[in-house]
């Protein structure tokens, strides 16, 4: 009986991670089709060592910045919602700034792409434009085909 727990606990662990090694092999493409493609993008280009450390360097300012932004719209969504009495202007007003920060974040992200764009000599920009193409025809390819899923 001992050394048949021992085996479906092995099993337990090792058959989790021999699924995950897989998805993580795939590129990771889960539910999330929009994850950070830039990456997967630079990766097809040829960086120097010099180009790829100042890549790293603003993804990572971009990503501390969008951390320290993140703020407590849940807990203030929360006190809307566990008040008395539904206070609409008070709604309005953290929707208002829930959308700001979103506009904000999405200002940051092209600011954090044209950075990184104009970090890549000539020929490397050349490549990026045919995949970012690729990326706008594959997004544009599966927004059809969810259109017609819906559809059937």
């Amino acid at each position: 009986m001992n050394a048949l727990f021992k085996k479906v606990m092995i099993a337990a662990v090792v058959f989790p991670l021999t699924f995950s090694s897989v998805y993580a092999k795939q590129g990771g493409q889960g539910g999330n089709s929009y994850a950070m493609p830039l990456k997967a993008m630079l990766q097809q280009v040829d960086l120097t060592a010099e180009q790829q450390l100042e890549i790293k360097t603003i993804m990572q300012s971009y990503r501390t910045q969008q951390q320290a932004n993140k703020g407590t719209f849940h807990d203030s969504q929360m006190a809307i919602l566990k008040a008395e009495q539904f206070d609409a202007e008070q709604a309005g007003a953290l929707i208002d700034a829930k959308d700001a920060l979103r506009k904000d974040k999405k200002l940051k992200r092209m600011q954090m792409m044209f950075e990184v764009y104009h970090s890549l000599t000539p020929e490397q920009q050349a490549k990026m434009d045919l995949l970012f193409a690729q990326q706008q025809e594959k997004m544009l390819n599966q927004a059809q085909g969810k259109g017609q899923k819906k559809n059937k």
